[in-house]
């Protein structure tokens, strides 16, 4: 064990530098780690099978993943930074992969919140949602996948699609799942928000701006700063915008 742990890798500088003998240095943190227990959660590496699950759903290998299920394996585990199986083939976008991993039973929002701190989008559904990803936003939604699992920002996967203009993915996710479309992030905003002050003010967002007004985006939700929606809008000079929110 101890030569693929990363930081014994510089315990020959440390020995010339503290002038103690390497023998010794590598007893002390032998010590160290049996005494924390050495293990792959503690160390922060991935699961054991993280990577040959991950590599048995990318190669399709159903056989495989059910005799691992059925000796009592599970294909929820995650890597060093919390994410699971199923995410890290969405960011693949691997929808065949991702789909078998949900027709066996895998739980499409786990994640290791103690990994995961500074990951963005811990789930797939937040990741798919963000990126526009379609597809996999209808398979996680039939699925079952929780749309009240914030990001990194505090936000659904709604402000992170509306703010980037992907409007066939704000469309799917306001009319097919039920996300909280007024929900306010840790940075004040809300989708609709985020849609203007974020945007171009262009097409495609003035698109999203009607669809969530539409499906009951609450106008009147100031920022921190006590700034509306609709004079963010005026102030950056989105006339079509502005028409949007003042009907």
């Amino acid at each position: 064990l101890i030569p693929h742990i990363p930081f014994l890798r510089d315990l020959g500088f440390m020995s010339r530098m503290f002038k103690i003998p390497i023998l010794i240095l590598k007893r002390c943190c032998l010590v160290v780690l049996l005494g924390v227990g050495c293990n792959s959660q503690v160390m922060g590496l991935a699961s054991d099978n993280f990577n040959q699950i991950l590599t048995l759903a990318i190669e399709g290998d159903r056989l495989q993943l059910q005799q691992l299920i059925q000796q009592g394996g599970s294909i929820d585990v995650v890597d060093r930074r919390g994410r699971s199986v199923v995410l890290l083939v969405t960011m693949k976008s691997n929808m065949q992969a991702l789909r078998l991993l949900i027709e066996l039973g895998a739980d499409v929002d786990f994640y290791d919140e103690t990994k995961s701190q500074e990951v963005i989008d811990q789930t797939a559904f937040l990741y798919a949602g963000a990126q526009g990803m379609n597809e996999a936003v209808a398979l996680l939604i039939n699925a079952g996948a929780k749309p009240d699992i914030y990001n990194y920002y505090g936000g659904t996967a709604l402000i992170p699609a509306a703010e980037k203009g992907h409007v066939d993915t704000v469309k799917l996710l306001l009319e097919d799942s039920k996300i909280d479309i007024n929900h306010v992030n840790n940075l004040g905003w809300t989708a609709l928000m985020e849609a203007v002050i974020l945007s171009d003010g262009g097409l495609k967002h003035q698109q999203i701006v009607a669809l969530l007004l539409a499906y009951g985006a609450d106008p009147d939700i100031t920022d921190k700063q006590g700034v509306s929606v609709l004079k963010h809008a005026r102030d950056r000079g989105f006339a079509a915008i502005v028409e949007l929110l003042i009907k």
